[in-house]
């Protein structure tokens, strides 16, 4: 381009030209400067190679010696190290892309005839010298840092996809293991016992090799696995921290006083539980991994065995807890001689005495069981029968040459009764630490100690025993390599899409659908004792707040429903079918459930009467005990409850006693022999009315003569008194009283 031409297009568009370059090479020299950092991969790529390597040679060793837990964390931990390894070869490539487009912006650059012709212009060379200098020395800069990141990303890049490929054969590797788990466990792996020999020097010599191996893997994977999983582990500390302080600060605000003046009915608690807090960890700390080391699970089972250990010496009868040692003791020689498990005849006839051992002491464990009671006796039986058929299964196992299952049932039995039996021990201590928090609700008062404490602990003892027996078939699962399948079928089960007619469901969503409804309506029931309710029928507090019961009853329904509908994620389109259907059903044959229903919200909102009045319903006549959606109840004086439609309530007469205030007026007939005028009498009357402390004065008592002959005069006394619901009772008092002052003054009854 000529300098005529330049000057045709301008001094602002050439600088305008020169502008925009300079700003390109600025922002393209910060970015490659600043913006791509790989620090964190640079740091942490070493790390991850090395625990990757540890992963190889486990693998390695586990392909002649086969361990299902291990073999299935070491898929959990390479998924997670492939993930982690996608994640940065997304961000490399990201990084990759925007270095590729900065040099191509350069490489428009160079090609510009403009801004060629304008760097090699005299003319603007002498006026803007200083300008191209600075140009050029960013654009080699530039030039410089783009080529430096391409080529250390493009390093890195190697390296992961190098590693990303590694995890995925490695992963391959472990699961054709798994696979060779399932298949070798029920083939057959030896001769059978009655036709094996022992193994040569060189055989035994290789085994214990192998065996130490084994071991040197198994601490390198279990260092790895505490570096990798601070976080868990930092989760389970500041979990039993907590409970410590729980307990500890209710002790304290317990007072001393208390707990002399009267014993604490704790077993498993104390002021500092220490003990009782490893029990609850050991407990739980499958919650945070279902995939730990062997090493790892075994730490914890003989951790929960100790801790158990100390703890059942001072709790069950010596009987029982000797037995609970020989468990103890058994636990110890199973778990840390099935690694050893090789098909060697003496070693199969040392674990084939050792199950025939574990066969019978389960018997005589179960018929222990039998004459001595222990809390949740029930679970811990049950569990007892599976200890004995899995001792059973492992004796038939070695019998016909099946080492791996040998190996599998001998240690699952154990686990699995050492696990129930310290699952029961969690739930008494979890069940224990809320009846001193029980105890301190009630000494502080407040809101609190209106709760129900009897009916949540009811409740939260269901909770903990359904939460155990999951806890204990997760473990067991997991032992017999059964957890994955367990878990897919499941998870199949209540995803897969189903149809019916043109409507898709999945039952998981059913599920959560019916879950939330039930857990609102336990809210609603005992949502009851925050307003005071109890089991007490005559109990004053509630007929204050029984509007407001009923009407958080109501809400709590009702927003129990609306968040089942989200959280299932039922479309609103399937609930206006159901609508219909609900409607057609109501046309054919549901309309006394509607009407009750309907019934029970107006009775809420009108309040003809409220819980704790005193209504009378035809012939029947009581208090109001719950006025519930569907129906209410109402406790006779006698004491039965009667169960009313609200229907019925709603369109019958219905008499209120109570619907202003508790007063009622009776009625007391007397007959008395002559011998003092009716004045006299009457002061009398009033005088043995003033001493009851139901009596109201205010209106006066009306006394009345009904008859008069020379032999008696009947007398009819009208009284008012406060409480309806003692009616009968101080009508009683009242007679007493009347008789006695007209003993004093000499006054005969007929």
């Amino acid at each position: 381009m000529t300098d005529s031409a330049l000057n045709e297009i301008g001094v602002d568009s050439i600088l305008n030209k020169v502008e925009y370059v300079h700003n390109t090479l600025n922002r393209i020299i910060n970015s490659t400067g600043v913006g791509f950092s790989t620090r964190d991969i640079e740091d942490n790529l070493p790390e991850l190679d090395s625990n990757i390597d540890i992963i190889d040679n486990n693998l390695t060793i586990y392909s002649n010696v086969l361990d299902v837990k291990n073999l299935q964390m070491f898929d959990i931990l390479l998924g997670n190290l492939q993930g982690q390894l996608v994640e940065w070869r997304d961000l490399l490539f990201s990084y990759e892309k925007t270095l590729a487009e900065m040099s191509n912006e350069m490489g428009a650059f160079k090609h510009d005839t403009l801004l060629r012709s304008i760097i090699a212009d005299s003319a603007f060379k002498s006026l803007y010298g200083n300008e191209i200098q600075d140009l050029k020395s960013k654009w080699k800069l530039a030039k410089k840092t783009i080529s430096d990141n391409l080529s250390r990303i493009n390093q890195l890049q190697a390296s992961v996809s190098n590693e990303y490929f590694t995890t995925i054969d490695l992963q391959n590797k472990s699961k054709d293991l798994l696979k060779k788990v399932s298949v070798k466990s029920l083939g057959k792996e030896d001769d059978y016992l009655w036709v094996a020999d022992n193994r040569s020097d060189s055989e035994k010599a290789a085994t214990r090799q192998l065996a130490r191996k084994s071991y040197r893997g198994q601490r390198k994977i279990l260092h790895y696995y505490f570096r990798r999983n601070a976080d868990q582990q930092l989760w389970m500390l500041l979990t039993g921290a907590l409970f410590l302080i729980w307990v500890f600060r209710n002790f304290k605000r317990l007072g001393n006083d208390n707990i002399a003046s009267k014993p604490l009915p704790f077993r498993f608690i104390k002021k500092v539980s220490f003990l009782a807090t490893l029990v609850l960890l050991f407990n739980i700390v499958t919650l945070f991994d279902l995939h730990p080391p062997t090493a790892f699970v075994s730490i914890i089972e003989l951790l929960l065995v100790i801790a158990l250990t100390v703890m059942l010496w001072r709790v069950w009868p010596r009987k029982l807890y000797h037995y609970w040692l020989i468990i103890a003791g058994l636990y110890v020689v199973i778990s840390f001689s099935a690694p050893l498990l090789a098909p060697d005849l003496n070693v199969r006839l040392f674990f084939l005495l050792l199950n025939v051992i574990s066969l019978v002491f389960g018997v005589l464990w179960f018929r222990m069981l039998s004459k001595n009671t222990i809390p949740f006796s029930l679970m811990v039986k049950t569990i007892s029968v599976i200890y004995i058929v899995l001792n059973t299964a492992a004796v038939f196992s070695n019998l016909f040459g099946r080492l791996s299952l040998t190996k599998i049932f001998s240690v699952t039995a154990i686990y699995g009764l050492t696990q129930m039996i310290g699952l029961t021990v969690f739930i008494q201590i979890v069940l224990e630490a809320f009846d001193l928090q029980t105890m301190v609700s009630k000494m502080k008062g407040g809101i609190t100690a209106k709760l129900n404490f009897t009916k949540i602990e009811h409740l939260l003892m269901r909770a903990l025993i359904v939460f155990s027996i999951i806890i204990w078939i997760m473990v067991s699962s997991i032992s017999l390599n059964m957890y994955n399948f367990l878990y897919s079928s499941v998870f199949d089960f209540l995803t897969k899409q189903r149809k019916i007619g043109s409507t898709t469901f999945e039952v998981g969503n059913i599920l959560l659908f019916i879950f939330i409804v039930y857990v609102s309506n336990l809210l609603q029931k005992g949502v009851g004792s925050i307003y005071g309710k109890t089991d007490a029928a005559w109990d004053p507090e509630v007929k204050k707040n029984g509007s407001r019961l009923a009407m958080t009853r109501l809400v709590l329904i009702t927003i129990g429903f609306l968040i089942a509908i989200a959280a299932s994620g039922i479309p609103m389109d399937k609930i206006t079918i159901v609508l219909g259907a609900l409607g057609v059903g109501i046309g054919l044959g549901l309309q006394g459930i509607v009407n009750n229903l309907v019934s029970g919200v107006i009775l809420i909102f009108e309040q003809p009467f409220r819980i704790g009045d005193y209504i009378e319903v035809g012939d029947k006549k009581g208090r109001v005990l719950d006025i519930g959606i569907r129906s209410s109840k109402i406790v006779m004086e006698e004491g039965a409850e009667i169960i009313m439609p609200n229907a019925d309530l709603l369109s019958g007469r219905v008499i209120n006693w109570t619907l202003r205030n508790d007063n009622v007026r009776i009625d007391i007939p007397l007959s008395v022999l002559p011998g003092h005028t009716f004045e006299e009498i009457k002061k009398i009357i009033v005088e043995g009315l003033q001493k009851n402390e139901y009596v109201i004065m205010t209106p006066d008592p009306e006394i009345l003569l009904l008859s008069l002959t020379d032999k008696a005069m009947s007398i009819n006394i009208m009284v008012w008194i406060n409480n309806v619901h003692r009616s009968q009772a101080i009508r009683s008092e009242l007679l007493t009283d009347i008789y006695s002052v007209f003993a004093s003054h000499e006054i005969k009854i007929a």
